[in-house]
């Protein structure tokens, strides 16, 4: 993993991060913008890997802290779901000229669903792994009554689920709701989607994936099950299976 420090930083909405751009070839009319899961950063293996393939592919690459994440961790709290959707669309409408490819992880996958929605003109194609579009269902599930009055008290919730522990506020947890995509009638998402997701992820329970599928509109939706998988999907056969499904994509454009 890169040291983080080394990238530009920008500012946006109060909130300064991080980000890297990379033009592998200035004839490239094609970028790909990849977005991280929660509590997660994306100057990991999984970006990595894409970056490298943009590189041989020739393709633009984009790669962003979330709000509240990485450099600006300190601000985590005041973010919500609608802050973050707000940034990515800023970012595809003010730093991605040309069409797009989406790539996100986990909350990453999720709110790669509600931009595509909003803007669904140059998008050429989106690929989820291990999509959480249940994340605030999950909290709900987990917490236990006095975690339900501290919420109401506190404004916010310590949560632990699985290894990991996770701060929710209340403002994070309404937007979550307002947000809860598998409420729609359907995705009026066209594009060719691919959704991988691990058979061993014990965070977010693998069948999801089906319910996005039957909700998305793209007549061209492709799901992928890695059996020996867990919810990280960081092993070389996961990197090697997400790369190959932007290979199809990228082929069939």
């Amino acid at each position: 993993m890169q040291n983080s420090n080394n990238y530009p930083t920008y500012s946006w909405n109060g909130f300064t991060t991080q980000y890297e751009f990379i033009q592998f070839s200035k004839k490239a009319k094609l970028t790909v913008l990849y977005i991280h899961g929660l509590s997660s950063n994306p100057w990991g293996r999984k970006p990595e890997a894409i970056k490298e393939l943009c590189r041989e592919l020739g393709l633009n690459f984009y790669r962003f802290e979330l709000l509240g994440h990485g450099i600006d961790s300190i601000n985590y709290e005041k973010t919500d779901f609608n802050l973050w959707k707000s940034q990515i669309l800023n970012i595809i409408d003010t730093q991605i000229k040309g069409n797009f490819i989406i790539v996100g992880h986990c909350i990453g996958g999720w709110l790669g669903l509600l931009a595509a929605q909003e803007r669904p003109q140059r998008l050429k194609g989106l690929i989820c792994t291990s999509t959480a579009p249940n994340l605030t269902e999950l909290m709900e599930m987990q917490m236990s009554p006095s975690q339900r009055s501290e919420l109401q008290t506190k404004e916010k919730v310590i949560i632990k689920i699985e290894r990991m522990v996770f701060t929710f506020t209340k403002q994070f947890i309404k937007t979550g709701i307002e947000s809860a995509i598998l409420e729609q009638k359907e995705i009026p998402i066209t594009c060719p989607v691919q959704l991988i997701q691990g058979l061993q992820d014990t965070f977010i329970d693998w069948k999801i994936i089906y319910k996005i599928a039957q909700k998305l509109t793209s007549q061209q939706v492709t799901i992928k099950l890695l059996k020996n998988s867990n919810h990280h999907l960081q092993h070389p056969l996961d990197l090697a299976e997400i790369n190959n499904s932007l290979r199809e994509i990228t082929q069939n454009l």
